[in-house]
């Protein structure tokens, strides 16, 4: 009901006008002063079943309920370019800068862990960061009479990507594989000052480099060191047959 209509309707008197609105007003205030709080509900019991997961450990302490889980994963974690099948490891190397040392040197150690001693790396890669490319190449090393290593080959491999092929302990791959040995290089970004201080470091640090590249390759081959030299000199591109032929791989498919 619209109660300011019914206060307008013609013929109603004062009286009866202040009569409304002392029920109206009493029928408030009783509402305001009768109204009480709900009851409290009593406490419930909450029963919590996880399936499929073992240890679970529940305890109560005062009406508060903690809950702790823990679950056993000896694995850790491997990268997502490895996977186990039959007691392998796969890995696949497809950049050597998104793939780095730090992904095979955590790969390899939970294939430790797992008592898998093979690894079988399926390696496409136009190369990359040089100093990670290495440290791939020493991972391999590292792992030799603990897990053997076997390269598949395919696509393209160079630059950073040679090292990690010559270090495999056998290394395969398809006759349509191209290979590339260059030169050193350094990419640079932003504007800054460089002094005759800084070129000669980073001339330092390239005869570093191309050393321990040069060496893996007479290491890992039957290229001499003066060969090598000169296959650094310039873009040096070779197809599968006569990778075969110098030694950087034992097998062609």
């Amino acid at each position: 009901m619209n109660l300011n209509s019914t206060f307008m309707c013609n013929g109603m008197g004062e009286t009866m006008k202040r009569f409304l609105l002392a029920i109206v007003a009493t029928v408030f205030l009783a509402g305001c002063i009768t109204t009480q709080p709900p009851a409290q509900l009593p406490a419930q019991i909450v029963k919590l079943q996880i399936e499929g997961v073992e240890n679970v450990k529940v305890s109560s302490e005062e009406n508060k309920i903690a809950r702790s889980m823990e679950v056993a994963n000896p694995e850790l974690q491997f990268s997502r370019s490895c996977k186990i099948h039959a007691e392998t490891g796969y890995i696949t190397i497809n950049s050597i800068s998104s793939y780095g040392s730090e992904d095979l040197w955590y790969d390899f150690q939970l294939l430790r862990l797992k008592g898998v001693k093979k690894a079988v790396i399926y390696l496409n890669s136009p190369g990359g960061e040089a100093f990670q490319g290495m440290a791939i190449a020493d991972e391999f090393r590292l792992a030799k009479g603990d897990i053997y290593v076997t390269i598949e080959g395919r696509g393209l491999i160079a630059s950073a990507a040679i090292p990690v092929l010559l270090m495999a302990d056998k290394r395969v791959v398809s006759r349509n594989t191209v290979f590339l040995i260059h030169p050193s290089k350094m990419w640079k970004w932003g504007f800054f000052a460089e002094g005759l201080r800084e070129l000669k470091s980073q001339t330092r640090m390239f005869e570093i480099l191309e050393a321990r590249y040069i060496q893996i390759l007479v290491d890992r081959s039957k290229i001499t060191k003066e060969k090598a030299v000169n296959m650094m000199d310039m873009d040096t591109w070779f197809l599968a047959d006569q990778a075969l032929k110098w030694g950087m791989v034992d097998e062609v498919i």
